[in-house]
């Protein structure tokens, strides 16, 4: 019988790009080699019937509930992930209408738990080695982010427990897993390395889309630049224009008229001069419009956001390393029980060799004549691969089955 497997991951603010990027697959995996284009349409979200941002939806999940005026913490656990599995030979035995069934009984099962509304996202990948739900719970109670109590070491134990026999009682033919078994520290290793390497993915995604943000400020600056080379650098003075003078002439009864000059308080210019003058006056207005424009578009709110994303990079860059230096400590822990569990592997065949031999010497001595020792070995044969089919019982005898032949063959 195949094991149940649900895998439980925290993630904080500075994950949900990353694992939003990976779940609904919006930038190309640099860090998975599993997945397989081709099937990726197959990939269906549960919750959701098209692409969400992951930060709106977990606020509003938040907002909608919150009873205290308190803001969130920065460090504060947004998500709990849990992932849902079993190997690949449960699948195999599945149809599609049954494997569908598996998840969607699944995503119910944690939604009756932990609330319908605190559910985010319940996305099913078909494209990787074996199938498997990301459903992301938001850990809201009485009000509150409680992360720590919603998902205790209680609760998870009990999760362990309770999944599988619910799902059997759906038809689903799963076991618990065995609680601290080797198999499950191997396990739950390679879900940690898998989700560093989904972090590490949308890292590098977020650190492509600040590249691209800053391409396109440092192209606005070089348009303001080029248009303001236009503007002059003092104000322009005015000095330097005639001013228009109106003449008067006033008649007089005896003698000559009184000719009389005034300032009209406007200038004279040339045509060269006016020309220049609306270049500058067409050069302002256009930069002042489109200033105001720049205001109003997504490139100053994506300034504002690109600075906001930096420092969550840095964070998130800290974090990591502090990650990466625990799967190194985990792994070299990893390869030492890898090695010893290959020794034993290795003293188990060669056990298993001996009672082999063994075992037939002693039908060997118990039996009288060729054919009845071959009769009665057979029979022991037959029943253990009742019991271990494939086993390593059955090897020794093809083996020594296969060396007699040789030998046969050679005479």
């Amino acid at each position: 019988m195949s094991y149940a497997v649900v895998r439980m991951a925290k993630m904080k603010s500075h994950d949900l790009k990353g694992i939003q990027f990976h779940n609904q697959r919006e930038r190309e995996s640099r860090s998975n080699p599993d997945i397989d284009k081709e099937k990726t349409k197959d990939n269906y979200d549960l919750i959701n019937a098209e692409n969400i941002n992951y930060n709106e939806r977990v606020k509003e999940i938040i907002e909608s509930q919150k009873t205290g005026a308190r803001k969130t913490r920065k460090d504060a656990v947004l998500v709990n992930e849990l992932i849902v599995t079993s190997d690949k030979g449960f699948f195999e035995r599945l149809t599609a209408a049954e494997e569908k069934a598996f998840f969607e009984e699944s995503a119910n099962f944690f939604s009756e738990r932990y609330g319908l509304q605190n559910v985010a996202y319940a996305t099913v990948h078909k494209d990787e080695n074996t199938p498997h739900m990301h459903l992301g719970v938001v850990p809201m109670r009485d009000g509150k982010l409680q992360g720590k109590n919603v998902f205790n070491r209680q609760e998870l134990l009990w999760l362990q427990d309770e999944f599988p026999k619910h799902m059997q009682k759906k038809g689903f033919e799963l076991q618990r897993g065995e609680e601290g078994s080797k198999a499950e520290h191997l396990d739950s290793m390679r879900y940690k390395i898998e989700q560093t390497k989904k972090q590490l993915d949308g890292l590098e995604q977020l650190q492509e889309e600040g590249q691209l943000l800053e391409e396109k400020i440092q192209k606005k600056k070089k348009e303001f630049t080029e248009i303001s080379e236009q503007l002059p650098v003092k104000k322009k003075s005015l000095k330097g224009l005639k001013k228009e003078i109106e003449t008067e002439v006033k008649p007089k009864l005896l003698g000559k008229p009184e000719i009389v000059k005034n300032e009209t308080g406007n200038y004279v210019i040339t045509p060269e001069q006016l020309e220049k003058v609306e270049g500058l006056i067409n050069a302002a207005v256009f930069v002042k419009k489109d200033y105001e424009r720049l205001q109003d578009t997504d490139l100053v709110k994506q300034n504002d956001q690109f600075r906001d994303l930096i420092g969550e990079l840095s964070e998130q860059n800290k974090d990591l390393k502090k990650e990466n230096n625990i799967l190194r400590n985990d792994l070299k822990l990893v390869i030492g029980d890898i090695n010893t569990l290959e020794a034993r592997i290795s003293d188990l065949k060669a056990e298993i060799k001996l009672v082999y031999q063994s075992a037939k010497e002693f039908v060997k001595e118990r039996t009288q004549g060729a054919m009845a020792f071959k009769d009665v070995f057979k029979g022991l044969i037959d029943k253990v691969k009742q019991k271990a089919p494939g086993g390593e019982f059955e090897k020794a005898h093809r083996r020594e089955t296969a060396r007699e032949l040789n030998k046969d063959f050679e005479r």
